[in-house]
């Protein structure tokens, strides 16, 4: 009945619309975490020892003798009091000296002239029983006796007593290394829809 109808006409005449859609696609590269290290940091323990030792000693047993006193006594003077001794006595005899030889210039100045004087004969003789002829003088005195310093021993230094310490150090975490995990997404495919008129058996692109 088509054919008597003319259906056959009306059908190649028609227009389809064709639609061709493409979902995309996606790719995913995934890496696992994984422990690298998984422990614990061991104590670590350090000592100082340092042994006791004794850094004491007794020092020598010291006596001084001091003599000079004693020696002083027999006529032994060191520089010092040689000098102010005998020094002084300088003074002193050039002082005695300049006063007898003025004495003497005078009276020989007012006797030494006249007649029958023997005035400087007995000056002559005087200085020659004063100054040749000494009696020896005897004078008891005390010795005295030598200073005796005593310095007794004494103890030097100090202990030292030493140390023994330790140091301990430690951690509040574990050693621990993780690789952490990535994931990774790409597109394959791109996703697409496409559309086309159908004539009869010709494809109309739009």
């Amino acid at each position: 009945m088509l054919d008597g109808l003319g259906g056959t006409g009306i059908l190649s005449t028609m227009k389809y619309v064709n639609i061709e859609q493409k979902l995309p696609q996606t790719t995913i590269h995934q890496e696992q975490a994984i422990g690298e290290r998984n422990g614990y940091v061991p104590v670590e323990m350090h000592r100082n020892l340092q042994l006791p030792r004794s850094e004491m000693g007794w020092t020598q047993l010291k006596i001084d003798i001091d003599c000079y006193p004693s020696r002083t006594a027999y006529g032994f003077l060191n520089n010092t009091d040689f000098a102010q001794k005998y020094g002084q006595q300088g003074f002193q005899d050039l002082a005695a000296s300049t006063s007898r030889h003025t004495q003497e210039a005078w009276a020989a100045a007012k006797g030494a002239a006249r007649p029958h004087s023997n005035l400087l004969g007995q000056q002559a003789k005087s200085r020659f029983w004063s100054e040749t002829v000494k009696w020896p003088q005897w004078v008891a005195e005390h010795i005295p006796d030598p200073e005796f310093t005593v310095h007794p021993q004494e103890v030097t230094g100090q202990m030292d007593i030493g140390q023994d310490k330790y140091d301990i150090q430690t951690t509040d975490h574990a050693d621990i290394a993780i690789k952490t995990g990535t994931a990774e997404t790409s597109l394959a495919t791109e996703g697409s829809i496409r559309m086309w008129t159908t004539e009869g058996r010709l494809d109309v692109q739009v």
